[in-house]
């Protein structure tokens, strides 16, 4: 009889631990999430020789691992990758969920429509989702 009661009392506190959602140790395993890209500008007149400056905010949810990195990726029009960069993050500053700001300079030389991506890759290697943002260079306005 006391150790149906032991499992009994195991069980319960198994499932408070874990709440409804599962096992924490696979929680753990999940890989960072990102949403909500915000930024400006999202067009800029070509002008050779000259850039704008693209800042914005996204926000990460974290289970897992500290994040090591916030790497971003740039494409032209015809998909051809022209820039990359990987910028290592402190962890210690940051929460669970927390709101992460970024900037970048994109060249304003050459008109068309450009896509970046920005990602998330955390200690233990395991890479977010990946969101996209699109910047068009336009004769002048």
């Amino acid at each position: 009889m006391l150790n149906v009661i032991r499992a009994l009392v195991w069980s319960v506190v198994w499932i408070m631990l874990t709440g409804l959602t599962g096992c924490p140790m696979m929680d753990r395993d999940k890989p960072p999430e990102i949403a909500d890209l915000v930024y400006i500008p999202q067009q800029a007149p070509e002008d050779a020789g000259k850039t704008a400056a693209i800042i914005g905010t996204f926000d990460i949810t974290r289970k897992s691992g500290e994040t090591a990195s916030i790497n971003g990726v740039v494409f032209d029009a015809q998909g051809n990758k022209i820039a990359a960069e990987s910028i290592p993050l402190n962890d210690a500053s940051l929460k669970t969920s927390d709101t992460l700001g970024f900037g970048f300079d994109m060249s304003t030389s050459r008109r068309g429509e450009y896509t970046f991506q920005l990602y998330i890759i955390d200690s233990k290697g395991k890479q977010s989702n990946r969101l996209d943002g699109t910047f068009a260079v336009r004769g002048t306005y």
